[in-house]
């Protein structure tokens, strides 16, 4: 777990075993599965991770959290490497709402036989109040795949204890590799994500 910015955790994994992406694309140097959580008066998770780094990925949740419930999970993505614990997470934080968009859940139906009435599908341009921060959605199908959408995380107007705006972009502006500690450019050597 990270601080991105206040309030705003980094809680994803790095997997450097698997040697290919999707059974096609060379991993030489292994890849991250990025999810985030912000720790507002309403808890949000961002994305989950590959289903096979479930431990390590709520390991790093409660690290934050404690015992406390999350209330949203918004799935930018449905694929695996950002979806792919959903099942898990709504067993372990049953009181969870996924948030997304109209294709999002016929796609989480599908993958994963995952539905619920307490789901929240968003428009573009849609936003949901977390306390400090307010999340705005935005629609980008076809940037990867056709449920694709990307989160603004900003400070809520006139409320106390945000600090920065966050773009929480999925796939959008995504490479492979595994993170070596820093979680931001500034933080790390990214020589080696340019040619991704």
């Amino acid at each position: 777990m990270k601080a991105i910015t206040n309030k705003i955790f980094y809680v994803g994994v790095n997997d450097r075993n698997k040697s290919l992406f999707e059974g096609l694309w060379p991993l030489p140097n292994g890849v991250s599965y990025n999810s985030y959580l912000i720790d507002d008066e309403k808890v949000c998770l961002i994305d989950t991770v590959e289903v096979d780094f479930f431990t390590q990925y709520l390991e790093n949740i409660r690290e934050v959290l404690g015992d406390r419930p999350i209330d949203y999970l918004v799935v930018n993505h449905m694929e695996p490497d950002h979806s792919g614990s959903i099942a898990l997470i709504k067993k372990y934080y049953p009181a969870i709402r996924v948030i997304g968009n109209k294709k999002t859940f016929g796609m989480m139906q599908g993958f994963y036989g995952v539905a619920s009435e307490d789901d929240v599908e968003v428009k573009n341009g849609e936003t949901l109040a977390l306390g400090s921060y307010t999340l705005n959605f935005v629609l980008t199908p076809m940037v990867h795949w056709p449920e694709t959408m990307v989160t603004l995380c900003a400070p809520t107007e006139g409320v106390e204890g945000a600090k920065d705006t966050v773009l929480f972009s999925g796939d959008a502006f995504g490479c492979f590799g595994a993170l070596n500690g820093g979680i931001i450019d500034a933080d790390i050597n990214c020589d080696t994500f340019w040619l991704e």
